[in-house]
């Protein structure tokens, strides 16, 4: 008698082997949207660019005033521009160490904006959630505050605050705080509510369903709020320098203005721009990355 020969079935991979199988995709799936990033800000630059010149050669804008972006690269590279693209007393060096001294100025008052606004309205956000009284008291304070021009209230909080980094970055926090509140208190209220009933039922408390059922369900909107208030971060910024004097890209830009130095007006501009669209590219990356770690959907192999 011939024994019949048997097959062993498949089985899914379990335990370590499934982890990292999981790390491998959730690795490629990074790299991926990294890679999409990269081709982002590369088309986003070109059309912005091209963009740049249609308008300056539509509206006939006079050569001294408007700067092409071949005139920007000029202005910080080149040790012989055209007239009038640099100040003749200063040199391609000077242009650049001004301008990214500028840059680095402006970034680092935004990060602590930034980080300011995001934990401010994170724990507001909480407290709204864990306590409905306070939300219905002080939202539309929030929201009536919001709906006051920054213009506006900017020189009355650099008087309060004074008009060193305090001062710029609570007005940076402030262009961050108003749509991160927003967003996370519509996410840490849209938790499932069978979620938070086997909690209740289990005897958890109402601070262990916001740890464990209402931050992790908010977590795609806290991490696009802090997607799409970096470039306020940085506007914030700007303006606030602008205000206080000749520090920032802000202050850089009201100095080249009043000496009528256009190339550096139109470089600050550019490299503003350039900024704010990298970050919001690499802020989509942290995403991303985060979301594949602890978002609704981690440990799904993406398709």
């Amino acid at each position: 008698m011939t024994a019949t020969p048997t097959t062993t079935p498949r089985t899914a991979p379990t335990g370590r082997a499934a982890t990292t199988a999981g790390g491998a995709a959730t690795t490629r799936a990074l790299l991926r949207r990294a890679g999409r990033a990269g081709v982002t800000i590369v088309i986003a630059l070109l059309v912005l660019g091209l963009l740049w010149q249609v308008l300056l050669t539509v509206f006939d804008v006079s050569s001294f005033v408007g700067k092409s972006p071949l005139n920007v690269v000029q202005y910080l590279f080149s040790d012989n521009p055209p007239r009038g693209v640099r100040p003749a007393s200063m040199s391609a060096e000077q242009a650049r160490a001004d301008s990214f001294g500028a840059l680095g100025t402006t970034l680092l008052n935004a990060l602590i904006g930034f980080a300011a606004g995001m934990v401010v309205a994170t724990l507001v956000a909480i407290g709204f959630v864990l306590w409905k009284p306070v939300e219905f008291a002080f939202m539309p304070i929030a929201m009536l505050l919001r709906s006051v021009p920054l213009v506006a209230m900017a020189p009355v909080l650099l008087l309060i605050f004074g008009q060193g980094k305090v001062g710029i970055a609570v007005i940076a926090a402030i262009v961050v705080l108003f749509p991160v509140l927003v967003n996370i208190v519509v996410g840490l209220n849209s938790a499932s509510p069978q979620s938070l009933d086997l909690i209740t039922v289990n005897g958890g408390s109402a601070l262990t369903a916001l740890v464990k059922v209402r931050i992790p369900s908010a977590l795609p909107e806290f991490l696009a709020s802090m997607r799409i208030s970096v470039p306020g971060a940085i506007v914030g910024s700007m303006l606030a320098e602008w205000l206080v004097g000749f520090a920032g890209m802000g202050g850089v830009l009201s100095g080249y203005k009043g000496s009528g130095n256009y190339g550096g007006v139109w470089t600050i501009v550019a490299l503003a721009v350039i900024a704010s669209i990298v970050l919001y590219e690499l802020a989509t990356i942290l995403e991303a990355a985060v979301l594949a770690r602890w978002g609704p959907n981690a440990g799904v192999s993406p398709g």
